[in-house]
């Protein structure tokens, strides 16, 4: 503020300029998505393609393809990273890690732009400071934030269809169906209760039928979804297959085990309940009771001795 008046610029003024260069920014940003940033050769070829080989792409995907190496960080640990948690929340498709740099970058031009105009129009410094640092925050990893809390769900939601899903798979292996098609089936009879298990149980489905061994699908999916308890069950199945057991009775010991886990996670949550609970007690409840019980003593002490 000491700069602005130095230099006797008015804070409307450099507030309408801040608006503008925001105003800028998204009216370009909007036409390269629009309108494309490949090159003219590019475009071309991808003109010239046959039929057979041409994909069906949005110009907005080129678009972002072709923009990805100025924001995408060039770390692959970082890259890594980001990328297991797109496919934790279930964004399988190449580009989603650009897609997610590309929201994070605007996320975050748009907290900037907001912090820019709370300190030029907030009279009071300080607080202005502490404001617009915390709008910058908030817009470089508001996004980080919401992809933790989809993948988080996402593997609740899978964690929950296992049970299920096991007792399906141990019926129809049971029945005669192979493995395959008892996954099969049980993947078009979940699909609407579970629908994320059932996708991943297709996806297990068509690698195995594209030449993927079991094992190795199945350590895929763990990869995919997160959930380190499915490794037990691709070492039982693993194990299964190498010595010739039986399926139905490893998905049903492992379907037994799972559940005696469950049940003592479940027992655990219950008792760490009370300790939970005492320090909301400490802090709201305890302090009203005693308000309730000693206030008319003390009360009467006070007027008592004056």
């Amino acid at each position: 503020m000491d700069v602005l008046a130095t230099l006797d610029i008015p804070r409307e003024w450099v507030f309408l300029a801040v608006l503008m260069l925001a105003v800028t920014i998204l009216v370009f940003g909007i036409g390269f998505l629009f309108v494309g940033a490949k090159s003219a050769l590019d475009r071309r070829v991808h003109n010239l393609a046959s039929p057979e080989q041409k994909q069906e792409k949005s110009k907005v995907i080129d678009t972002l393809e072709s923009l990805a190496p100025f924001y995408v960080p060039s770390s692959e640990k970082e890259q890594q990273n980001v990328r297991l948690k797109l496919m934790h929340a279930g964004f399988h498709n190449k580009n989603a890690i650009a897609n997610f740099y590309a929201l994070k970058m605007l996320s975050f031009t748009i907290g900037a732009v907001l912090a820019v105009a709370v300190f030029v129009l907030s009279s009071n410094g300080s607080q202005s400071i502490l404001f617009a640092a915390l709008l910058v925050f908030i817009g470089l990893f508001a996004p980080n934030f919401i992809l933790a809390r989809i993948a988080s769900k996402r593997q609740r939601r899978i964690r929950a269809g296992i049970p299920d899903t096991l007792d399906l798979l141990v019926v129809c292996t049971e029945s005669g169906l192979g493995f395959l098609a008892a996954m099969k089936r049980v993947a078009s009879e979940t699909f609407i209760s579970h629908p994320e298990l059932a996708d991943e149980l297709e996806t297990i489905c068509a690698k195995v039928k594209a030449g993927v061994e079991l094992p190795r699908a199945f350590d895929e999916l763990v990869i995919r979804t997160g959930l380190s308890e499915l490794k037990g069950l691709v070492s039982m199945l693993s194990h299964a297959s190498r010595i010739g057991g039986s399926l139905s009775d490893t998905l049903r010991d492992y379907n037994e085990d799972y559940r005696d886990r469950r049940n003592q996670a479940a027992e655990e949550i219950a008792a760490k309940i009370p300790t939970k609970m005492l320090f909301p007690m400490l802090l709201f409840i305890w302090p009203c009771f005693f308000i309730v019980a000693i206030g008319p003593a003390v009360i009467t002490i006070v007027s008592a001795f004056e």
